[in-house]
């Protein structure tokens, strides 16, 4: 393997990677939004409503730091769990 090649699969692995995390992030959000929609009507108050839209803000704008794959399936499944 030449020193151009082992570049390119590393630039193709990273570009996969950057591809993955915007895909958690992505169902991050979906998962967020599910959960909302999800509260009876008597448990979503301002605070609640306000808590939740700064951070899906945050999300779209690439505030919030990412998870690992490992990270990211321990959290949907204690969500599924409850």
């Amino acid at each position: 393997m030449g020193m151009s090649e082992a570049i390119h699969n590393t630039t193709s692995i990273l570009q996969k990677i950057n591809e993955m995390e915007k895909e958690l992030e992505r169902l991050k959000i979906e998962v967020l939004k599910m959960k909302a929609e999800s509260l009876p009507v008597e448990e979503v108050d301002e605070e609640t409503l306000k808590a939740f839209e700064k951070d899906l803000k945050d999300m779209i704008e690439g505030r919030v730091g990412t998870i690992s794959g490992d990270e990211a399936i321990k959290m949907l499944s204690e969500l599924l769990d409850e």
